[in-house]
């Protein structure tokens, strides 16, 4: 990449125009803030979820800020939702060039002891199987044309695990060595495969956990920066993986967590 590519992109600023991105779990948190993030970045961006009310909500806010979006009714535990969440991308804006796997649970704390079959699985299926299924998706249409870009959420707590949360510990693991297999794997059809690893941020899901005051103290003492992540900071990360400066990253994974790791 040359001095004026890089001129152009800030001069411009829409490093993303004319580019498709698909985002799971994008009606709300981390997701929304995404969808919201790689719209103002220029591309047509295709929200896929459970929840549809959610989903056209954020898909009102694009547009009415002057962007393109569709929302798709998406189970991404069913395949048959995730074959027409990506037929449905390619009708309506022609192709997939950005995959953002942000979907993801979490259960309540449960002794290893104690954790059932229906447990892991819930927890296992949809973090890492139906990841791993819709990131396959995206790839066979990506392979087809020019490449493109895969991000998937993953989580501190895959490098840095917690207790009583085994399922979750697991399925983020996981995921950061799913990242570099499928980067590896990838890598001849120039698609990139990278992942973001949040500590804690105050999305719907962790604020439920941390909703104990002394709970959430505790956790704030533990991080040297002494406050929570983001959602837009955690979007902002997935863009840098999807501009053309971040042409020769794969198969990584960024942590961002208050320098919770540093110590």
């Amino acid at each position: 990449m040359d001095d004026k590519t890089t001129e152009n992109w800030f001069k411009n600023g829409e490093p993303l125009k004319g580019k498709v991105a698909v985002i799971t779990g994008g009606g709300t948190g981390i997701g929304r803030a995404t969808a919201l993030t790689l719209s103002a970045a220029g591309a047509k961006v295709v929200l896929a979820g459970r929840r549809v009310g959610k989903l056209t909500g954020v898909q009102e806010e694009i547009e009415e800020a002057g962007g393109e979006a569709l929302s798709v009714a998406t189970d991404i535990l069913v395949q048959k939702d995730i074959d027409n969440l990506m037929a449905q991308a390619c009708n309506a804006f022609g192709t997939v060039d950005i995959l953002a796997n942000i979907s993801g649970i979490a259960i309540p704390r449960i002794n290893t002891l104690d954790i059932k079959a229906e447990d892991w699985d819930k927890v296992l299926n949809t973090n890492l199987r139906a990841t791993f299924f819709v990131s396959q998706a995206a790839a066979r249409i990506m392979a087809k044309k020019d490449g493109g870009r895969i991000v998937t959420m993953t989580s501190e707590r895959g490098v840095r695990a917690l207790p009583n949360i085994v399922p979750y510990c697991t399925s983020k693991g996981a995921l950061m060595s799913m990242t570099t297999a499928l980067a590896i794997d990838l890598a001849p059809y120039n698609i990139n495969v990278n992942a973001v690893a949040p500590g804690y941020v105050m999305t719907d899901m962790v604020s439920g956990l941390l909703a104990d005051k002394a709970r959430l103290q505790s956790v704030l003492d533990r991080t040297p920066l002494n406050k929570m992540g983001t959602v837009d900071e955690m979007a902002a990360a997935v863009l840098y993986f999807c501009i053309p400066q971040s042409s020769y990253t794969t198969g990584q994974t960024l942590i961002l967590d208050g320098g919770w790791g540093c110590q």
